[in-house]
């Protein structure tokens, strides 16, 4: 689905952390920062503001 709608895979990942492993959840916030910073920034906003486009299709993909 974030591929249909223009912001791609590398924006979300899903991590198994125990709350006692904070080194762990040290390197999963490193590594996701570095990615999303490499990716530039969100293309489905523009300024502050989802664009038009970007909200009828997560509509339409949510609604049944």
């Amino acid at each position: 689905m974030l591929e249909e709608i223009g912001l791609g895979r590398g924006r979300l990942e899903m991590f198994e952390i125990a709350a006692s492993d904070a080194p762990k959840w040290v390197a999963a916030v490193k590594e996701m920062t570095e990615r999303v910073e490499a990716l530039g920034p969100n293309p489905l906003r523009r300024g502050r503001h989802l664009q038009p486009e970007a909200v009828e299709q997560l509509t339409e993909m949510v609604e049944p």
